[in-house]
């Protein structure tokens, strides 16, 4: 089928550089406690503090993106502070208490 009504959102295409996506990632930190759902395909950026942080601020036809966006979020890991378990997910569940967390 040559289109398609369902949208993706965005989808790695490339890594920096320009190689071909080939499914590698960057980890990057994700604050401990940080209060905000990131889920897969959302735009993230890197703050002052160095961690990650989505997206929120719409940009223009001039810029698309704000300073410090770094790509899209595919997953996430950190240790489960309840079952104390390396755990994988796509997303970041808000409020997470996980000082190993990387997005």
């Amino acid at each position: 089928m040559a289109t398609s009504a369902t949208p993706y959102g965005l989808k790695p295409m490339n890594l920096i550089g320009g190689q071909s996506y080939a499914g590698s990632t960057r980890e990057i930190k994700i604050a401990s406690g940080y209060a905000v759902n990131i889920y897969t395909g959302s735009i993230v950026s890197i703050v002052a503090a160095g961690t990650l942080e989505i997206v929120t601020t719409i940009g223009s036809n001039a810029s698309q993106f704000p300073a410090g966006t770094v790509g899209v979020f595919v997953g996430c890991s950190y240790t489960d502070p309840s079952t104390s378990q390396k755990t994988f997910k796509q997303y970041w569940p808000t409020g997470t208490v996980a000082s190993d967390a990387v997005g």
